[in-house]
């Protein structure tokens, strides 16, 4: 009978051998785990006795620093990198650990397998924006290198694997339960506080700068080291402890005094402006200036790194047992009829499934994020009162406005708009989004408690703030409609360190973000406020590389530096609360929602929109953020107390899988899909993409910038005038294309899938317009789909053995858009276009050259395809002088679109005076000298 109701089975112990291993000390890396439940039955069952303690190998403390150190690069804890850089390097590091801890048994087919199989994961994980699977691709490809290696080699690579996993595990308990973010982001506070007393100069960092991923890392492969190396462990464990704090104390000692460091170098170098064929000037120094103090965590990096490799080799470690298969054969044969009691099953399928169960949920609770932005049947309130502009860029008006475009893109998604100078309670009765956008006015008693009974009874509230402003009886006064919340907007600039926080957020689970990468600042933010804080208010949107410019001259004047003691890193840049039965969510910044900006974060203000209006489930819920903390704790746990590698590569494995599928199952679920087909004026589509799907040879930076000469803002502006809502269209997909009416190519690198080409024909033929603006050199990516409308621009330069001919460029040719000639434009770069069918209509050419045209059309059922044979025709470059209405490039796209959009009228300009005839003509003269 089993004791105390426990059930029996007739088993064989060695089915139960993945559960019941020996301590990592003595036997973590051998290829066959043990049966028995201590050291001394195994040595007493095969005859072996326990060797002296051994010393880590060398080539396995290489391994052990470049999986670190992949590790971290992987998590983004260096400092500011690009994305692509950062993987580079990940993988760098890989392969050295990969090299350093090649296996002896490489002839086994198994072995190979093994590798393929994690470093085909590895590839696979790296190529996602989500850093946690980032992480998680390193964890994967070590615990398979442990898999394949025996003795200390496989004991060091398990640990560091484990490692590289807890710090995955870390990075996603930042990112989907707020809680712990706030509690890293304080423990980091803390460190630098008492560093910058300690050495006399202030210090104020997050969980970033703090350095809290290298104390994740190195803390994991402590624990495992005093594990694996013999007693008495009292002195190595206190040893351990003081390197790793002092290291830490150095690491945070120099960022303190990184502004004196940069004090003492020579002052920057700069390029001669006349020298116009310089790209740049590199000294030393500026070089430094570039890294100082972004880039300094790099020094903790190599402090831990350094750390780590003299406590793995400068100790002896318990041997590793290796079984003999033989023996261990008769005495699985021997135990083929024991009794084993039903709580060891229960715990042996806890540790077998266990992890992966818990990777998977930890998964669905803490990054499935299902949402809604279309806003049919939903009503969006804008309190009327702030520094607001409501107008729409227009064709004879300088004035462009600010958040003109807004109310066109809810009304797009079906959404109704409506401005309210009262808030009245009638009209927020209306509301299901209640939108103020920087109020400046000190607010009436009984308004501010009609906003809160309105979120209280289940409302949705977005506050979107920017630098606060003081101006005579003006004053910036969103922090009064926070008094009951645990927010506040800080009076600062948070400044990011480059752009406009381009590959620089750190993206939490939530509906309104996940999903979305930061590769070109889809979040639309610029220079806004940071915002405080404190439980249960949730971080949304955290900008990572940048720091807090106290007051608002960063704002007004575009210029700031950092400097000791300001916050450095982590600032919060969207927030939430739950406030009764609705919510408040806050926006440090109202970049994302002006006529510039909006074309390029309009997935990130669809969203929003449709999540406040439709008030989904949340990865940032309190039931949520508990369950999925101890998903996570539970499932280190198992992958902690009884280790292998297989179980690692395993839970890591899936882990990134669930995550990846919970991220893409959020991003489509949420994606914003404007519909310009209903509402528009005169029954014309309103929706313009420009494709940003396939590498186009332009900038992305959609805000008026002089310095991004290949920047598309000014055609933004352009298509705005003409009655536009354009938009950087992240795909290309039938579903997309349907509900839009013009759509624009330049110069893609990458080229179109047979479902995108067949997406656009489609797109063509129910009366779309679509132009393609691509010259010679860039022309052999867009050729198929030039092709398929019966267009051609031959590529330059031909390769040899081509059998075509070499094209002649024209340049900079000039072309007039009337009969006297006085409205006349140059190309960028233009190069001849041909037609392969009949049919076409030849729009802009040579007049002395009748084969060679740069602009045609042609009619496609109900619409046209148009190709203008110049890359960076629409650039901003060559839109200058910026701003001008009345420019003739401004006019050319004018004209052009009244003749190739299906149902327009043509418009043709008056012919310029003698005045503007000169007024251009000196204009040429300084661009020339220019």
């Amino acid at each position: 009978m089993a004791n105390r109701g426990a059930t029996k089975r007739r088993v064989s112990v060695h089915s139960l051998e993945s559960s019941r291993h020996t301590p990592l000390a003595v036997n973590a890396g051998c290829r066959d785990t043990l049966p028995m439940a201590s050291v001394a039955q195994h040595n007493d069952l095969n005859n072996v006795r326990p060797e002296p303690c051994i010393t880590v190998p060398a080539r396995a403390i290489v391994a052990l620093a470049a999986g670190m150190i992949a590790a971290w690069f992987a998590a983004g804890s260096t400092g500011l990198l690009a994305h692509p850089l950062q993987h580079a390097i990940t993988w760098v590091a890989l392969i050295v650990t990969l090299l350093a801890a090649w296996p002896e048994n490489i002839r086994q087919f198994g072995t190979w397998v093994i590798l393929a199989v994690g470093i085909a994961f590895g590839l696979i994980f790296t190529a996602s924006s989500v850093p946690t699977v980032n992480i998680l691709a390193v964890a994967v490809v070590l615990a398979a290198v442990a898999q394949v290696n025996r003795g200390l080699t496989a004991r060091v690579m398990l640990i560091v694997a484990i490692g590289a996993a807890s710090l995955a595990f870390f990075r996603f308990a930042c990112d989907s339960v707020a809680t712990v973010w706030s509690a890293t982001d304080g423990l980091g506070w803390l460190l630098g506080r008492i560093v910058g007393f300690l050495v006399g100069c202030p210090l104020s960092v997050g969980a970033t700068y703090g350095g809290l991923d290298f104390l994740v890392l190195t803390i994991a492969f402590y624990v495992g080291w005093l594990i694996c190396t013999p007693s008495p462990r009292k002195s190595r464990a206190i040893g351990g402890a003081v390197a790793i704090a002092a290291g830490h104390f150095a690491y945070l000692t120099i960022l303190a005094y990184s502004e004196k460091f940069l004090a003492l170098l020579p002052d920057v170098v700069l390029t001669p402006l006349s020298d116009i064929n310089n790209v740049g000037t590199w000294t030393w120094s500026n070089g430094l200036r570039t890294l100082v103090p972004w880039n300094v965590p790099l020094l903790a990096m190599l402090i831990d790194c350094a750390i780590v490799a003299v406590m793995a080799r400068g100790a002896a470690w318990l041997p590793v047992v290796e079984i003999d298969p033989e023996k261990l054969k008769k005495q699985k044969e021997k135990e083929e009829k024991l009794e084993v009691p039903g709580s060891v099953l229960a715990r042996d399928m806890l540790f077998r499934f266990g992890p992966v169960l818990l990777a998977v949920a930890a998964a669905l609770l803490g990054s499935l994020t299902l949402n809604r932005s279309d806003l049919r049947g939903k009503t969006v309130v804008a309190y009327d009162q702030g520094f607001l502009d409501w107008h729409k860029p227009e064709y004879d008006s300088p004035d462009d406005g600010r958040f003109g475009l807004l109310p066109t893109l809810i009304e797009s998604l079906g959404g109704k708009f409506i401005r309210s100078q009262k808030l009245t309670e009638e009209e927020l009765a209306k509301a299901d989004v209640l939108l103020l956008i920087h109020p400046h006015k000190a607010w009436p008693a009984e308004t501010l408690e009609r906003i809160w009974n309105y979120v209280r009874g289940g409302g949705s509230l977005l506050l979107v703030a920017e630098p606060a402003i003081r101006e005579g009886e003006f004053s910036s006064r969103f922090n009064d409609v926070l008094q009951p919340l645990s927010m506040e907007v800080r009076f600062d600039t948070a400044v990011p360190r480059v752009g406009n926080w381009e590959q620089s957020y750190e993206v939490f689970s939530h509906p309104a973000v996940s999903g979305i990468d930061d590769l070109e600042n889809r979040f639309g933010i610029q220079l806004g406020s940071s915002i405080r804080t404190r439980w249960p208010a949730r971080p949304v949107l955290v900008g990572r590389w940048g720091w807090s410019d106290p007051g608002n001259d960063a704002a007004v004047t575009g210029g700031s530096s950092y400097n000791a003691g300001e916050p450095l890193g982590d600032l919060v840049l969207a927030a939430e609360q739950p406030l009764g039965l609705g919510r408040v969510f806050v926006l440090g910044d109202t970049s994302p929602l002006q006529n510039d900006s909006l074309p390029n974060a309009f997935p990130f203000v669809g969203r929003l929109l449709g999540y406040l209006a439709h008030r989904p489930s949340s990865p940032q819920t309190l039931w949520r953020q508990i369950l999925t903390l101890a998903a996570v704790l539970g499932l280190l746990a198992l992958l902690a107390i009884r280790p292998a590698a297989w179980q690692t590569a395993l839970s890591s494995a899936v882990f990134g899988i669930a995550i990846l599928c919970c991220t893409a199952a959020g991003y489509w679920s949420g994606r914003v899909l404007p519909d310009g087909r209903t509402g528009a004026p005169g029954g014309k589509n309103s929706i313009a993409y420009l494709d940003a799907s396939h590498l186009g040879a332009y900038d992305a930076d959609s805000s008026v910038n002089a310095g991004v000469n290949h920047g598309v803002a000014e055609l933004l502006r352009t298509l705005m005038r003409q009655g536009y809502l354009p938009l950087l269209t992240p795909d290309l997909t039938s579903e997309r294309l349907e509900r839009a009416g013009l759509a624009i190519s330049i110069a893609p690198a990458r080229k179109f899938s047979p479902a995108e080409r067949a997406a656009v024909r489609q797109f063509v033929e129910a009366g779309g317009t679509f132009l393609c603006l691509v010259g010679a050199e860039e022309s052999r990516s867009s050729a198929s789909l030039l092709a398929d409308f019966g267009f051609m621009v031959p590529p330059s330069p031909v390769a040899p053995g081509e059998d075509s001919q070499e094209p002649e460029p024209a340049g900079a040719e000039q072309a007039s858009l009337d009969d006297e000639g006085t409205r006349q434009f140059r190309f960028y770069a233009a190069w001849p276009v041909k037609s392969t069918k009949s049919g076409e209509k030849r729009l802009m050419g040579m007049s002395d050259h009748e084969d060679w045209a740069f602009i045609y059309s042609r009619s496609v059922a109900a619409g046209s395809f148009v190709v203008i044979g110049d890359t960076h025709f629409a650039s901003n470059e060559n839109f200058q002088p910026e701003g001008r209405t009345d420019h003739d490039r401004v006019l050319f796209w004018r004209w052009l679109l009244s003749r190739v959009v299906p149902d327009q009228k043509k418009w043709d300009p008056s012919p310029a005076s003698k005045a503007e005839m000169k007024e251009k003509a000196s204009e040429e003269e300084a661009e020339e000298e220019e």
